[in-house]
């Protein structure tokens, strides 16, 4: 009665918890709730919205990552034509997540809703990023933005062992990674718009408004140094030429001039009206809703909610029952999940693997125990689903993103080390306070007396090392624990992974401390624990299963099926593992090791194969058959190639050299060289030639 009263009130004081858990979260929703339904707007209100705008200003944060998020959502989901944000005041700030403002440009450019930006105020950093990547642009008077990567190293690159290095290294990742998304902007620039969005990342890139005068015609142009000494070498000049503000900001009438700017409007009542075409009666915004009032809540709780979910689930394993610390755990967790979801990094499949590894991991542990085949692809979901729902891309496609990945690996391999030590104390602790103490499982006791009643072993130690070799009858089904019942005794015992029936016929294999471990006994009176010992032709079933998921892989490789020869020969491949395991657990170790081990082989030889046959060089498309020797335009240039110089101005850039005792017009690959630095040529392409301080 001691242990019912006890395990109630533990009950009731996590009940508390949950209570004070959900009112801590109630509070943090700042209101009730507010929501604006377009699918159930009443017509009384004025027309369906046409055009949704986002308003940001100041730092964009996870509130307003979520918001836009939301309004990219529901503007898909219910044929809005048009999502406008806009940049008012100084919208922007050095202080923003790379990893939210990558979710959101990624939502943005596959969105197939049309979005534009209107700059009110002043947009930098993360503000005027987003501003390159909508489908267009427009400036309010008065407007300016730039300045998209800060001149000054950022605190990483102070720590590095060359921190001008490491700022040169991020800056070109950053650079790259918008040039990726320039060339996937549904609107190209002009190449003088694309230079100029550079120069906003680049704060190295020194731009010049130069007026240049060319078979008697004058033009203003925007060129680099090298650009400008290249023109004025082919003969053209240059009248006058301005340097331009490094970082590089752009005003309204500059911004319409290059055409990073496609016009300047009054109001957003003047872009909607006269412009996008829209009935401002049918301009609205979407209200922020309770999680949106919450992210800044679960942005802070985010890492303590990952946590304290994994921690109360190892609770929950260890106490007895179904209780609260379960739910919580898994609320915990679906929290955390959520924080992603709002702000776009997450989508509903991340969260669903998420819960899928949970479940894998509940059924090794709670139905399957030994099968390893469980564990292992619970595990293998959840890494992936943490790693995933906390980055907008794959694979990483630029240094930006690597970055990211990188740092999504350390702060989850810190989030493991951390929940195994907490678990570990939490073992050892527990069950030393006087509440938890008599509710934790507790662990068998050898030196209970021996009785016929299913006490712990139900026998003590010297008496299971006499067990050895003897038979008995199974009094439960064997998943693969259970109990058996020999000479009168009841005794807990184990399998080597077999799966055996009540009733059936065991033997008692070997013992090992407290563990007896027991198998099945043939009419023959051997113990069948044999790959091949229990049901005929269960090895040539697995055999089978692996030999025709491993043909399924190949033809996934030559045959287009949209993924469900994939997905047949996955199960085919799991199948056998499983039935591997059902036979014995070493057979089954060795099976999932051979398929890990042939899969990716089968798959590059397909794959090496697949282009040599004539159904092969018809599926894949070929580049074109390029007649001769491409060479420079300046056939001098092309005897350059690996030679080396030294510089005649500084390379900044571009600049000169002296390379084979002749003056020649070079480019690094984006470093700064300085004056007389020896050099030596990397690469010669018509008359750019590419440079590298020599070493």
């Amino acid at each position: 009665m001691n242990l019912v009263r006890t395990v109630s009130l533990y009950r009731w004081v996590w009940l508390g918890l949950g209570f004070v858990a959900l009112g801590l979260l109630a509070s943090a929703c700042g209101g009730p709730l507010e929501r604006v339904d377009l699918a159930q707007q009443p017509a009384q209100t004025g027309p369906a919205p046409q055009l949704l705008t986002v308003t940001l200003r100041g730092k964009l944060g996870d509130q307003e990552m979520a918001h836009a998020t939301r309004t990219l959502r529901e503007a898909a989901a219910n044929g809005v034509g048009w999502v406008v944000f806009v940049l008012d005041e100084d919208a922007g700030t050095f202080t923003e997540d790379p990893e939210d403002l990558q979710s959101l440009f990624d939502r943005i450019q596959s969105s197939g809703v049309e979005t534009v930006t209107l700059v009110k105020g002043r947009a930098t950093h993360g503000a005027a990023y987003l501003a390159l990547l909508t489908d267009r642009t427009y400036f309010g008077r008065g407007a300016e933005m730039g300045e998209i990567t800060k001149p000054e190293p950022d605190w990483g690159d102070l720590f590095a062992a060359d921190p001008d290095s490491e700022m040169a290294r991020r800056i070109d990742g950053i650079r790259s990674a918008l040039l990726d998304r320039l060339g996937q902007r549904k609107t190209k620039l002009r190449p003088e718009a694309a230079k100029m969005a550079l120069a906003m990342a680049d704060p190295r890139m020194q731009l010049y408004r130069a007026i240049v005068r060319e078979s008697g015609i004058e033009r203003v142009r925007i060129l680099e140094e090298g650009e400008i000494t290249a023109l004025a070498g082919a003969g053209a000049k240059i009248v006058d030429q301005q340097p331009l503000t490094r970082p590089l900001f752009v005003d309204a009438a500059t911004a319409e001039e290059v055409g990073l700017s496609a016009g300047t409007v009054d109001s957003l009542e003047h872009l909607a009206r006269d412009v996008l075409l829209v009935d401002p009666d049918a301009v609205g915004e979407l209200t922020l809703n309770w999680a949106e009032g919450m992210i800044a809540w679960l942005e802070l709780l985010s890492p303590f909610l990952l946590v304290a979910g994994f921690l109360l689930i190892l609770i929950e394993v260890k106490t007895p029952g179904f209780g609260l610390p379960g739910v919580l755990g898994a609320a915990f967790l679906g929290l955390s999940m959520f924080y992603s979801y709002l702000v776009g990094l997450a989508e509903v499949t991340e969260i669903i693997l998420f819960f899928l590894g949970l479940a894998a991991l509940a059924v090794e542990i709670f139905l399957l125990p030994g099968t390893l085949i469980f564990g292992a692809v619970g595990f293998l979901c959840l890494v992936l689903s943490l790693v995933l729902s906390r980055q907008s891309f794959v694979l990483p496609s630029n240094a930006v993103e690597e970055d990211i990945l990188l740092a999504n690996l350390v702060n989850l391999t810190l989030l493991f080390v951390l929940v195994m030590v907490l678990g570990a104390l939490l073992w050892r602790l527990l069950p030393n306070v006087p509440l938890f103490n008599r509710v934790f499982l507790p662990p068998p006791n050898p030196d209970a007396p021996t009785t016929g009643a299913p006490s712990g072993l139900g026998l003590a130690d010297e008496r299971l090392t006499a067990l050895v070799g003897r038979t008995g009858v199974a009094a439960t089904t064997l998943r693969p624990t259970g109990a058996m019942t020999i000479d009168g005794d009841r005794v807990d015992v184990v399998t080597e992974g077999d799966f055996l029936e009540a009733g059936t016929n065991v033997r008692v294999i070997y013992v090992r401390g407290n563990r007896v471990v027991v198998g099945p006994v043939d009419p023959t009176g051997d113990t069948a624990g044999r790959v091949g010992g229990g049901e005929a032709g269960s090895a040539g079933i697995v055999f089978l299963l692996a030999i025709v998921g491993l043909v399924l892989l190949i033809a996934e490789v030559f045959f287009v099926s949209f993924g469900v020869i994939a997905v047949l020969s996955g199960v085919s491949l799991i199948s056998a593992v499983f039935f591997a395991f059902q036979e014995a657990t070493s057979f089954g170790i060795t099976m999932l090791v051979v398929e890990a081990v042939l899969a990716p082989v089968v798959l590059a030889t397909a794959f090496k194969i697949l282009p040599k046959t004539p159904f092969g060089r018809r599926l894949i498309l070929t580049g074109p058959v390029i007649e001769g020797r491409a060479g420079a335009a300046d056939p001098g240039l092309s005897g350059l190639m690996a030679k080396t110089g030294v510089t005649l101005s500084a390379l900044r850039p571009a600049g000169f050299a002296r390379i084979d005792g002749r003056k020649v017009d070079v480019v690094t690959r984006g470093e700064m060289i300085e004056a007389n630095r020896e050099i030596v040529v990397l690469d010669v392409s018509a008359n750019r030639v590419v440079v590298a301080e020599r070493k």
